[in-house]
């Protein structure tokens, strides 16, 4: 006697969770990736020894555009702001640094202040962006 395979009966895979999930995927990842590569524009200074730092993960990025205007990431502060801002990181996180992006055309009286605020609240571990020179 031969056994006979069971019958379907009409039963369908249905794909459409999966579309659901990929499609979220895809929407995270353009967020993600357009957040990343958002910076203020500066053009950054030349330096014939510039060094790559080893790693920025734990520092705060500010940038210093041409007009003289602060921001700490894409938020533009006024230097009571980034006072509290770098007092507050400094408490909280330790081996806090700061990452100063100036453009190289702003008057060195910004970048001074911003450097003088960061001692001011405690963080001296402060490291500029530049382009190394051909």
């Amino acid at each position: 006697m031969k056994a006979h395979p069971p019958k379907m009966d009409d039963q369908d895979f249905d794909i459409t969770p999966m579309i659901d999930v990929v499609f979220l995927l895809i929407v995270f990842f353009m967020v993600v990736a357009a957040e990343i590569t958002q910076k203020i524009e500066v053009e950054l200074p030349e330096a014939d020894k510039s060094i790559v730092p080893e790693e920025l993960g734990r520092r705060m990025e500010v940038s210093i555009n041409e007009a003289g205007d602060v921001y700490v990431g894409m938020i533009p502060v006024d230097m009571s702001e980034l006072g509290d801002r770098v007092r507050i990181g400094n408490s909280e996180i330790v081996g806090f640094k700061v990452f100063v992006r100036a453009d190289s055309r702003v008057p060195h009286k910004f970048v001074n202040d911003v450097m003088k605020t960061c001692a001011e609240n405690g963080v001296l571990d402060v490291i500029f962006a530049t382009f190394q020179q051909k």
